[in-house]
């Protein structure tokens, strides 16, 4: 019998609680933390949804305010993966602050391709500072929206 891999199984949707079990520290703790801190931040719920896109096929974790994309959250097992769209002008923002992003962080801004002005940020959250990047991004994002 071939065991069906929780976020790939299209026919189950998955609860928050098994996507819990699914995933293994220290990716766990990152991801409770970052969940955490959106809801209380934002005041968001999060929605469960599968995608069929090239880019990660599975389960994701949406997170909208006010009609508009915050994040998307990726589960995989050993770590997770967040996509954060942003304006242009906000991605040449964060190439310049190369005392508060990680390296990596910094590459995938420099990396990504421009799309109707904005840059598609996919980032695999494997490090606490990592972490504290993305909930970074996610202020700086937020506040740039509140401001406009």
């Amino acid at each position: 019998m071939v065991h069906n891999d929780l976020i790939l199984d299209a026919d189950h949707k998955p609860s928050y609680e098994e996507i819990l079990t699914y995933m293994a520290e220290p990716a766990l703790t990152w991801w409770k933390t970052l969940n955490t801190f959106i809801q209380e931040k934002y005041h968001i719920k999060p929605k469960t949804t599968y995608s069929n896109c090239s880019m990660q096929k599975g389960w994701n974790v949406k997170y909208q305010k006010s009609g508009k994309s915050l994040c998307t959250l990726y589960p995989e097992q050993h770590f997770f993966t967040i996509l954060i769209v942003v304006k242009l002008e906000l991605a040449h923002i964060i190439s310049a602050m190369t005392e508060v992003f990680e390296p990596v962080v910094l590459d995938i801004v420099a990396s990504a391709r421009p799309f109707n002005g904005t840059k598609w940020l996919s980032i695999p959250v494997k490090s606490e500072a990592i972490l504290k990047n993305v909930q970074e991004l996610l202020v700086m994002k937020q506040e740039r929206s509140s401001a406009q």
